[in-house]
């Protein structure tokens, strides 16, 4: 029980370190945020919103123009008149639509046979024979029965032709067949408007029909007094019926025509609308630096609309409007840099401080653009100079890079080259041009690849020739793009642009870098370079009050230089923060082993909880001093986490002993550093490096296999105590670690040859030096 007690005591701080950091990690959104967010999406979009780049004079019709008008960017109107010819073009070509009123002739044919049936019926009632004589005596009274019993169908010249036949249903069916063919045929009640309709064609719906019938010009429409010559060429249907009787039947059938081939005009009307709509508005280009209108001049119709479309362009309808737009794309732009932190750069704990640092760079870059932009406006009208007259020649030179930049070097690549889209696209909506958007992201990515390794301050100049460089060859692809002829004049005005851009551009990163390192407490590479120089005097004082541990330090920095180079980690950092590892042991120098040259070990007269207290004190006395003089807070962050809460395995051991003897126990959490663990790939990799260093010093002679069995032993150790669970390091990368650690340390300790005619040991002894006591291999943990 006391040692399960023992060990959840011992795993309560790491369970709620870890919980510390997942917090952090995890960085979820508050309502602080959310607001902050919002503020600064509001703030951007009114600093985009209501921009002119073009002043234009409200032209009337007809008026006379007080000053040239040129156009200073592309643009496009649409052309109403020629919009509406073609319009008008697609609406005569749709066919007219009729259609067969098959009810119509439905209903007729049906009234029809249901009148023969009903006269049919009244005579099987009278019992009238279907042939005979005697029919006739009683004609008079069944004519009336059948007059009143179908009800008007048959009219009174008609009914005694087919009593006499005595409605016989052959005779029915070729008086049905005669009139479905007429009316099918199509009969129109305005011959005139049909005829006009079949100049743009016509369209024949039939609901007898599975699809529609484009009539050809073959078709011969008929009115109804054609129909009723038309039903003359039937006559020999009824050839078998008397000369009489086929005459009373071709002029009841003629009784019969109505008009069943309609137009439609609800539904034509609907097509030819939607002809006409699927017609694109005719767009007319007005070229960058075409002269719409000159001083002097008349403004015609067509002028008026390309001044229109000049205002249109650059010339909001409404400013809230325009704000909405960009306040949408803003804050999707800041919601999502908010997330690829959370979910893709997870090593950046202080999400909140970089997220401001970036929004801060932002606006200052957008406000650059609009102080410029605004500036540009102002020279181009003052200036005579022809290339100055057109503002978006000025645009080109307003250095948007150096946003890129500043965030490459606070922050990280990718969040350098998240940075330049936002930018670019934002300046491509600002200027409402995508070639400059272009222009600006390749300028950006120039500077973010330039400047990602750099040596010095001078690194930033060097990237600003870059990006002017890069800027001039945008310049000459966009005006080929533009189709303009490249000429001495073209190359000379985009090299003046372009280079101005970078040049300015590597000014204000040069400018502001300081001021941001400083409000935001990030260390820069560059400010890395200024801590990396050993002539600092806490470096000098190191080398002068514990030159072992400075020695050791110079080691540790460039063992961890050449594992970070191997796993893509900072070399840089992870070199200067090796040489402030241990400035805490100035303070007690003679309690560590490097600094022992002569004498005795002081720890064999202390008991080894106070060696232990000794020992760890110098991380507590580091953080302390580097607070002091100010040192950068990625390098104090890794002063106590290059221990870790490894084990003092040397005194544990010892103290151990002590207590067996007397039958106690040893609490092992008494004798481990207080932590915490590696947070980065750098701290894992210095604390390796600390070990390995602090071992090498009691290898004598080494062999390779020596030197690689120490590396592997010392390093699993750490894996074992799970040093590194808290940072993101991977096997592949302690992998590559062992190796260029076994690279370092077989190149120290290349074997020499013997000088000849000299024994060091035997010089030794002939001058009486007395040994240093070996206390065996020095321990890692109580470096």
């Amino acid at each position: 029980m006391p040692a399960v007690a023992k060990l959840g005591k011992r795993e309560h701080p790491v369970k709620s370190a870890i919980r510390k950091v997942l917090d952090n990690l995890r960085s979820q959104l508050t309502w602080l945020d959310l607001i902050v967010g919002l503020i600064a999406s509001m703030a951007i979009s009114a600093l985009l919103g209501g921009f002119q780049s073009q002043e234009i004079p409200d032209y009337r019709i007809g008026s006379i123009a007080t000053e040239d008008v040129r156009a200073r960017q592309d643009a496009y109107y649409e052309d109403v008149e020629a919009t509406e010819t073609r319009r008008e073009s697609a609406r005569s070509s749709v066919p007219a639509v009729y259609e067969v009123d098959v009810s119509l002739i439905a209903r007729r044919e049906d009234e029809i046979s249901r009148a023969f049936e009903a006269a049919r019926q009244v005579m099987a009632e009278r019992r009238i024979p279907r042939k005979g004589t005697g029919a006739a005596k009683i004609e008079p009274g069944i004519l009336r029965e059948l007059s009143a019993r179908v009800g008007g169908a048959f009219s009174p010249d008609i009914l005694p032709v087919f009593f006499r036949h005595r409605f016989d249903p052959a005779l029915e069916s070729k008086i049905l067949k005669v009139l479905d063919a007429v009316l099918r045929r199509g009969i129109v009640a305005d011959p005139a408007q049909f005829w006009k309709d079949r100049k743009s064609g016509i369209t024949l719906r039939d609901a007898s029909r599975p699809s529609e019938l484009t009539l050809t010009d073959t078709y011969q429409a008929r009115d109804v007094a054609a129909a009723a010559e038309q039903i003359r060429l039937y006559d020999l249907e009824f050839a078998s019926l008397p000369s009489t009787d086929r005459a009373s039947i071709i002029r009841y059938l003629q009784s019969l025509l109505v008009p069943t081939l309609l137009f439609k005009e609800a539904e034509t009307n609907l097509r030819r609308q939607a002809a006409a709509s699927a017609v694109a508005p005719v767009e007319v280009h007005i070229k960058r630096g075409a002269i719409v209108v000159r001083s002097g001049e008349e403004v015609t119709p067509r002028i008026a609309q390309q001044v229109a479309a000049l205002t249109n362009a650059r010339r909001p309808r409404s400013l809230l409007g325009q704000f909405a737009g960009f306040f949408f794309f803003v804050s999707i732009f800041l919601y999502s840099l908010w997330r690829y932190f959370v979910y893709y750069q997870r090593r950046h704990l202080k999400i909140r401080n970089h997220t401001v640092l970036i929004l801060v760079v932002l606006f200052m870059v957008l406000l650059v653009m609009r102080l410029l932009a605004s500036l540009a406006d102002i020279l181009s009208e003052r200036l005579a100079i022809d290339v100055f007259r057109d503002p978006f020649n000025l645009y080109f030179a307003v250095p948007l890079a150096f946003g890129s930049v500043l965030i490459t070097l606070l922050v990280d690549v990718n969040l350098g080259i998240i940075s330049s889209l936002i930018v670019s696209t934002l300046a491509g909506l600002f200027f409402g041009d995508i070639h400059l958007a272009a222009y600006v992201l390749a300028g950006s990515l120039a500077g973010i690849y330039s400047i990602r390794q750099y040596k010095d301050r001078a690194a930033i100049l060097k990237a600003g020739l870059t990006i002017g460089a890069v800027n001039v060859l945008g310049l000459l692809a966009i005006n080929i793009l533009r189709q303009e002829p490249l000429s001495l004049r073209l190359f000379s005005s985009a090299l003046g642009f372009g280079m101005a851009n970078g040049i300015l551009a590597s000014a204000l990163a040069s400018v502001l870098l300081p001021a941001l390192e400083s409000l935001f407490k990030i260390t820069t590479d560059i400010r890395l370079l200024e801590l990396s120089n050993l002539n600092a005097p806490i470096l000098r004082r190191l080398s002068v009050e514990a030159p072992g541990t400075y020695h050791h330090s110079l080691m540790v920095g460039t063992l961890s230089e050449a594992a970070a180079e191997a796993i893509g980690a900072n070399p840089l950092l992870v070199r200067v923060a090796a040489y402030y590892h241990d400035l805490g042991k100035m303070l007690k120098p003679e309690y560590f082993v490097e600094n022992q040259i002569y004498g005795t070990n002081k720890h064999e007269s202390l008991s080894p909880n106070m060696s232990c207290l000794i020992l760890a004190s110098h991380v507590k006395d580091g953080l302390e001093m580097a607070a002091e003089i100010g040192l950068a807070q990625k390098i104090r962050d890794m002063i106590p986490q290059h221990h870790g809460t490894r084990l003092m395995t040397y005194f544990y051991r010892k103290a151990k002993d002590a207590a067996e003897a007397k039958n106690q126990e040893v609490d092992e959490a008494d004798f481990r550093y207080p932590g915490p663990k590696p947070q980065s790939k750098e701290a894992a990799i210095m604390m390796m490096a600390d070990s390995i260093e602090a071992a090498s010093r009691t290898l004598s002679d080494p062999t390779a296999a020596q030197i690689q069995g120490m590396i592997n032993r010392l390093v699993d150790s750490i894996i074992a105590d799970s040093q590194f669970n808290e940072c993101d390091i991977t096997m592949r990368d302690v992998r590559l670690v062992k190796e260029s650690f076994f690279r370092v340390l077989t190149g120290l300790y290349h074997r020499r040859i013997d000088y000849p005619g000299y024994d060091f040991r035997q010089i030794e002894d002939d001058l009486g030096a007395t040994p240093v006591p070996n206390s065996g291999p020095k321990p890692a943990a109580t470096v």
